[in-house]
């Protein structure tokens, strides 16, 4: 290759990342915008792709994807503040460490992720050996928290810290959700602390099958006298007293916390703004296909500004704002 080819190679490289960039508007905006679910085996990656269907077709111009996220709410604010994915599925206390530079998010810029909606809301449940009644009884035994610096790793930990439960006085088995669920199940660990949605009988139900509810395990629930005093160290955590009726438990009370959708704050205030309304005026269809957002709780449009420590993004405010559900949850 003479010296003139290899120079013009190489400006083709360099201009390739360009060539691959999603087209962009007048108003700068990209015209295909991808939206970050969970991972292969999480309902999350068919709710984000039922978002892009819905966008897709009632705005012009704009192609919409939903993709499989791993990582989840972790792997997506670091995947949105990147410029990877335009929005995903976050959890709240994870998206206040991005801001804050707390671990896991020690180090990269984060200020560009910001709160689209509140949906959903999923449950931190432990179960764990009959006679184990209260978070403070995990001292002195094994259980399954996740794997080591995973998302279930930072939540499991944090929420039984403030019951008094780390690893000076437990021993916290570093394995994922699927792993540690088998070894409960087969006896080898004396608990699991993971988050799940309300009676998730995929991920539960083979534990009782394997070992009886009630007799051979069962749900802890937090100690009531360490829950005020968490629960007002810990905003983004709620309590729940509307238990897991399909395993028989409906009394059962826990710690809970809304999860949602984050957007870069970049993407303009005009398309934010038609993207949430367009969503909302559809919103018989997104239940239809997602079920499960309609209980008590769950995803509204009323509830959609319930997130309370954390930014929004304008365009998705000013929607909020013209429905009148904005000022029922923020000061400002």
């Amino acid at each position: 290759m003479n010296r003139k080819a290899f120079v013009a190679t190489l400006a083709g490289c360099a201009a390739l990342p360009a060539l691959l960039r999603a087209p962009r508007g007048e108003d700068g905006d990209p015209a295909i915008i991808t939206l970050s679910g969970s991972g292969p085996e999480g309902r999350w990656f068919a709710e984000t792709s039922l978002f892009g269907k819905v966008l897709t077709r009632e705005i012009p111009g704009l192609t919409v994807n939903g993709v499989i996220g791993k990582g989840v709410s972790i792997g997506n604010i670091r995947r949105i503040a990147a410029g990877d994915v335009e929005g995903g599925r976050f959890y709240p206390f994870d998206l206040e460490n991005a801001h804050a530079n707390r671990a896991p998010f020690a180090t990269g810029a984060y200020g560009g992720v910001v709160v689209w909606m509140k949906l959903g809301m999923n449950l931190f449940r432990v179960v764990a050996d009959a006679g184990i009644g209260r978070f403070s009884d995990l001292a002195g035994k094994t259980v399954a928290v996740g794997v080591r610096g995973s998302g279930d790793d930072f939540l499991a930990q944090r929420i039984l810290g403030g019951y008094g439960i780390d690893e000076s006085n437990t021993r916290f088995h570093f394995v994922g959700r699927g792993d540690g669920q088998a070894a409960l199940a087969a006896g080898e660990i004396d608990a699991i602390a993971f988050s799940y949605t309300r009676n998730n009988q995929g991920h539960l139900g083979p534990i009782f099958a394997s070992r009886r509810l009630g007799e051979d395990v069962d749900f802890v629930e937090p100690d009531a006298d360490r829950n005020a005093a968490f629960l007002a160290a810990e905003p983004a955590f709620f309590l729940d007293t509307r238990g897991e009726p399909v395993f028989g438990r409906p009394e059962l009370s826990g710690i809970a916390y809304n999860q949602g959708m984050a957007i870069h704050r970049g993407l303009s205030d005009d398309l934010v703004y038609r993207m949430t309304r367009v969503l909302y005026e559809q919103w018989d269809e997104v239940l239809s296909g997602a079920p499960w957002w309609n209980e008590p709780g769950e995803a509204t449009l009323e509830e959609a500004a319930a997130l309370t420590t954390l930014p929004y993004h304008p365009g998705a405010r000013r929607y909020y704002e013209e429905m009148g559900v904005w000022r029922r949850h923020q000061a400002g």
